[in-house]
């Protein structure tokens, strides 16, 4: 009975968080865990800003056998809009669009959403949540 409440406990922290992420961003004072917790829209500028994998490679499009353009090697990024682009390993086609960290094309460029730690449910329609489509 105890291990039941301690799981739903948890599983409502989880939501919570994921849920503010999106309603409201930390100001820019926050301390790095907070920031660090957030995935979501952003009003003030209109990017998403979420947790990623580093070292991911951007392309030209979004599609896999797109050539590379950069490599995002932070963690936490801003994705300036999205776009469907080719399947991925999320079991989608949503690509956020970025700057790269470092950049061989001089332009943004594509991360599948396997790639950015948003929700699946957020993957279904970023325009939903504030995001706009590439």
């Amino acid at each position: 009975m105890f291990g039941k409440h301690v799981k739903a406990a948890m599983i409502s922290t989880a939501l919570a968080t994921v849920l503010a992420g999106t309603a409201a961003a930390p100001s820019a004072q926050a301390a790095p865990s907070a920031a660090a917790a957030e995935c979501g829209v952003r009003a003030h500028d209109g990017r998403l800003w979420c947790g990623n994998r580093g070292d991911a490679p951007t392309r030209l499009q979004p599609f896999h056998e797109s050539p590379f353009n950069g490599l995002l090697k932070s963690t936490f990024s801003y994705f300036t809009c999205w776009s469907t682009g080719g399947l991925h390993g999320g079991g989608n086609t949503t690509w956020y669009r970025t700057v790269p960290d470092w950049i061989s094309e001089g332009r943004e460029g594509y991360v599948p959403a396997d790639w950015v730690f948003t929700p699946s449910w957020f993957d279904a329609d970023p325009s939903r949540y504030g995001l706009r489509r590439c």
